[in-house]
């Protein structure tokens, strides 16, 4: 029989909960007051949330409120589920303990006893993930956007006598030790473009279960005097992270790739051994320039000579910063693996963070290898660069991959996994993210941990020690494994919960008759309650593509129309809100673009609008997007629709079709629109055969 949990309440401490402190459960769980059958049998809520909190199973709460009420044991745990109540007995303990704790603490009317059983064998759980106290860093320049302020700028170096002390790590019996007791209220996490402070966010809650002192207060404890005769020889300390081997930079020209992650523009020539001190001209292809060839170098300087070498670079205005993909000295800085020195004297002279062609901001290429125990810092200075803060931290490059999914792909320390995930915003809903080929975080580390394998046996068990601590994580948040209900199942046409007599039940806000079935109100449904609009599916579609590509129909069993399709679009990504621009770049599980999908179905209207949502030069490079076809080929935009208008007029041709008038003005009608979409392709600048250079050109 499994042993119980000393820190969960006794009966009589649950039975002693007043009215006021089950209402105040509720609120915890329900902020928003938004709960499924909230007013079901309202008068006797409190006695049932008192039994909940005693560990009840619920025919033993069907028996318990016999005869007054005549529910089955399914419908209390149906109505605890709709009021967010854990149903997992591991998961209900931890929240019964988080609950108490918090109404408890809170409640001065009415003291309860908090002495706890005594059981030495089971170690007390602890608090959950709590921010670190700042430490003293490089001195980083402040930030252009008026969100830059107070930790994220004071940095001084840390002497190397602290950094190798510091590899003796001693833990506070209050601080993180386990996992156990990370908080799990958070339901939803919501939308990675909204970062806000919300009471269910994880990043943000300030919930904690009991206090350690109020037990450790009931026990003394007197210290035993030291053995007689020599004393024991000191263990020995743990060995000093030590800096990796140089190795020089690995430039991929053929497929576009620096040390195997930044990507750039395939040239077809190596720039690997290109001397920033040397003069050379800017690569026409890939852009690539001095700037960025002492950027992949500098891990092989000293700190003044890439000083010395940057202010030389800076008074010469015709060398370039930025190449054609739209990759800026940080990006090429970051992917060398220098350390924050480096970075801190860069940001000086250029902090353009923006997202390359191929979506990748800085922290997607970010290499730790050398940043140590800076890591946690160098990442809190990118949180306020960017307007809302924390953007840089959650955008999504063109495989829908977040900076943390990359991020992890590396071999850490084991200890610092907590303190990064406390700087993501909403990590738990990250983590749970998939990519668009569908691959969990989870499988993308062990991917990258099997490649590591055959160079470094330790690197490959820092990731699959990774890997352990993320499940672990996974499997004690309340969101679980459930998928929720959003812009992937709306675009897909779900209608949500029909019930009887017309009534019908949202699946998004759970709420009765809040609005209409329709998928305009769904959306606007989903975007009030802060559901992903980026995040790919099981099948790794995204809800923009999804919206392109599957069919619909109305009520009436009518296809919907291609205005219909273009008006959701338009609420899934608003013409105002510049961050939700990388929506627009995720590629589809086949590799094809957003534009070629809208392009080739003849959305002419939405075509239009999306083009009309980016700048001219990201403009061009998407009209010139090639799709891949399975046996290698590939083919533009341009012409893809080209060929569609060609398939169509030999369908128009075939006398059987022809004959039914509704047939040939339905292909009338898609072969107008392709028409359309055609001009509006080459108006923008799409070619038939565009080059390499032409398809991710961003930057003139």
């Amino acid at each position: 029989m499994a042993t119980k949990n000393p820190l969960l309440p006794t009966k009589e401490q649950c039975f002693a909960l007043t009215d006021e402190q089950c209402k105040e459960i509720q609120d915890i769980l329900d902020p928003g007051g938004n709960r499924f059958q909230k007013c079901w049998e309202l008068q006797y809520q409190p006695e049932l949330i008192r039994l909940y909190m005693t560990g009840m199973s619920f025919p033993q709460i069907e028996s318990t409120m016999t005869p007054r009420l005549t529910w089955s044991y399914k419908t209390y745990s149906n109505r605890f589920r709709d009021w967010n109540f854990p149903l997992n007995p591991a998961q209900r303990d931890n929240k019964i303990i988080e609950l108490y704790a918090l109404v408890s603490e809170s409640s001065t009317s009415n003291p309860i006893s908090t002495q706890l059983p005594i059981h030495p064998k089971v170690v007390p759980q602890v608090r959950p993930l709590q921010p670190q106290p700042p430490q003293q860093m490089p001195q980083l320049p402040p930030t252009s956007t008026p969100y830059s302020q107070g930790p994220y700028q004071a940095y001084e170096p840390i002497p190397q006598d602290e950094r190798n002390a510091s590899g003796m790590i001693e833990f506070d019996r209050g601080s993180v030790a386990t996992i156990d007791t990370i908080s799990t209220n958070s339901t939803w996490a919501p939308s990675v473009f909204s970062h806000q402070s919300r009471p269910d966010s994880i990043a943000t809650t300030n919930s904690s279960v009991i206090s350690l002192a109020s037990q450790t207060s009931q026990y003394s404890y007197e210290p035993k005097a030291p053995p007689a005769g020599p004393l024991p020889p000191l263990p020995p300390l743990p060995p000093v992270p030590q800096r990796k081997p140089l190795r020089p930079p690995r430039h991929d020209p053929h497929n576009g790739l620096w040390n195997g992650i930044l990507r750039v523009i395939p040239c077809g020539q190596d720039h690997s051994r290109l001397d920033a001190l040397d003069a050379f001209e800017r690569c026409p292809v890939c852009g690539f320039t001095q700037w960025h060839a002492l950027m992949v170098h500098a891990r092989h300087m000293k700190l003044e000579t890439f000083v010395n070498t940057m202010e030389s670079l800076s008074n010469m205005s015709n060398i370039k910063k930025l190449d054609y993909a739209g990759n800026s000295p940080i990006h090429y800085l970051i992917v060398a693996g220098v350390g924050i020195n480096y970075f801190a004297q860069l940001v000086q002279r250029n902090d353009n963070t923006n997202q390359n062609s191929f979506g990748q901001n800085p922290l997607h290429v970010l290499n730790p290898q050398d940043l140590l125990d800076d890591l946690v810092y160098f990442l809190n200075w990118f949180i306020p660069h960017k307007a809302p803060p924390g953007l840089l931290l959650t955008q999504r490059d063109i495989y829908g991959r977040t900076p943390l999914h990359a991020l992890l792909q590396h071999p850490l320390p084991r200890n610092l996994y907590p303190k990064i995930l406390d700087v993501f915003p909403f990590y738990d809903h990250q983590l749970r993210s998939l990519d668009t080929a569908g691959r969990s975080t989870i499988r993308m580390m062990n991917d990258a941990s099997l490649k590591l394998r055959s160079e470094s046996e330790a690197d490959y068990r820092r990731i699959q020690d990774g890997i352990t601590f993320i499940k672990q994580l996974l499997a004690e948040s309340s969101q679980g494994d459930l998928p929720k209900y959003g812009f992937n199942e709306i675009a897909r046409g779900s209608k949500g919960t029909s019930l009887y007599r017309g009534f019908y039940e949202c699946a998004i806000c759970n709420k009765i008759n809040p609005h209409t079935d329709s998928y305009v109100d769904q959306m606007k449904c989903a975007c009030a309650n802060g559901r992903d609009r980026n995040g790919p599916d099981e099948t790794g579609l995204t809800p923009a593509h999804a919206i392109v590509i599957k069919e619909r129909s109305n009520n009436n069993l009518v296809h919907e129309t291609a205005e219909q399709t273009a008006e959701l679009f338009r609420i899934l990504i608003p013409q105002g809100d510049h961050t939700l621009r990388e929506a627009l770049h995720v590629l589809d599980p086949d590799g094809n673009s957003l534009v070629y999908n809208i392009a080739v179905r003849g959305f002419d209207l939405l075509l239009e609008y999306v083009l009309s949502l980016e700048t001219p030069a990201r403009r061009q490079s998407m009209v010139n997007f090639c799709a891949r076809g399975p046996n290698g080929s590939e083919k533009s935009c341009y012409s893809a629709v080209v060929e569609k208008i060609r398939e169509l007029n030999e369908r128009l041709r075939i006398n059987r079709l022809t004959e039914n008038m509704v047939i040939k003005a339905q292909l009338y009608e898609e072969g107008t629109r392709l028409q359309k979409c055609k001009h509006i392709l080459a108006r923008a600048g799409a070619m038939s055969n565009p080059s390499q250079k032409l398809r991710w050109r961003i930057i003139a």
